[in-house]
């Protein structure tokens, strides 16, 4: 991937955590504040959110899978805008609010309640960022109520003989919300390239497209066409974070069905503007990551050796 790279560099991890020694045995997404870490996934306790320093020290945890309150079906995403830190319950069809008492932490519901999306963030106290599945758009903003104020229809180039249903089946992926709610990012399955957006006096705005290569994938006749991976499908870009200035995104070329983990030593950034500004390639394999607001460090999940299981927090220094 060297071109329009206009700089690549190679980083090693400076610390490392075992997540295990809390708990931690399938994190499935990070979001990074200030000085904190928040993983969610699964462990051997019922808990499915942790609250780490940005040492990876384990400080609180809590929201367990139930119909209970406080509790969730699922952790479809894990974000944080405005300094406060969102899950979305996808199958609950629920937005809540992380909040922490002492070293416990609970998942306070919000007003806005949409079932399967994609993704769904608040972005203010009234505007969410809604993203649907098989609808007429791709992405809309809505108020607290559910009520729309804005969408927009974008989906990247189809492969040949699809159908509008099926791309919009395959146009699911991870999302990147910028601190201030007012850019994101998103990456597609089945997609060698990235989308940037943004979100202005209420208006959503396809800023520009990354693409290394296009959407790829076959159609599964299950009574409905849907898509699956085809033996040509490639990774592509996965796992987007943000900071306050850059885009940070996980790339591989390697065949979907032999790394079905996504797990890469490339790591990409962008600006604002989806322009890409560097390459880094870390010193081992990376499934999940997300990077400090300031941009100082990244923070990385993976395997200390390919042969050992156990899961680690590798702490990079990416200080640019």
């Amino acid at each position: 991937m060297a071109k329009d790279s206009p700089e690549s560099r190679q980083v090693t991890a400076c610390d490392s955590v075992n997540l295990e020694t809390y708990g931690i045995l399938s994190p499935l997404y990070l979001a990074a504040g200030d000085d904190s870490l928040w993983i969610a996934g699964e462990g051997t306790s019922s808990s499915m959110l942790f609250l780490l320093t940005d040492r990876g020290e384990l400080v609180a945890k809590g929201v367990h899978i139930g119909n209970g309150p406080g509790e969730v079906l699922e952790v479809t995403s894990l974000h944080r805008v405005r300094n406060r830190t969102y899950l979305y319950d996808g199958r609950g069809g629920k937005v809540c609010e992380v909040q922490r008492r002492d070293t416990v932490l609970y998942a306070v519901p919000l007003d806005m309640q949409k079932r399967l999306c994609d993704d769904l963030i608040p972005l203010s106290d009234n505007a969410y960022l809604v993203l649907p599945v098989t609808q007429a758009y791709s992405y809309a903003l809505a108020d607290k109520n559910g009520k729309l104020t804005d969408s927009l229809s974008y989906y990247p180039a189809k492969p040949d003989g699809v159908s509008d249903f099926t791309h919009a089946l395959a146009c699911v992926g991870t999302l990147a919300v910028e601190e201030n709610g007012k850019h994101f990012a998103r990456a597609l399955a089945y997609d060698g390239g990235i989308d940037f957006f943004g979100v202005d006096n209420g208006r959503l705005c396809h800023i520009s497209r990354y693409e290394r290569f296009g959407m790829d994938y076959d159609v599964l006749d299950v009574g409905q066409q849907v898509p699956t991976l085809s033996p040509t499908t490639r990774v592509g870009f996965s796992d987007p974070a943000v900071s306050t200035r850059r885009y940070y995104v996980l790339y591989s070329e390697e065949l979907a069905v032999d790394n079905p983990t996504k797990e890469t030593c490339t790591v990409c950034s962008f600006d604002m503007e989806g322009r890409p500004l560097c390459l880094y390639q870390l010193d081992r394999r990376i499934s999940a990551m997300t990077v400090m607001p300031d941009e100082d460090l990244l923070l990385a999940i993976g395997h200390a050796t390919e042969q050992e299981e156990s899961v680690y927090l590798f702490t990079y220094d990416i200080n640019e």
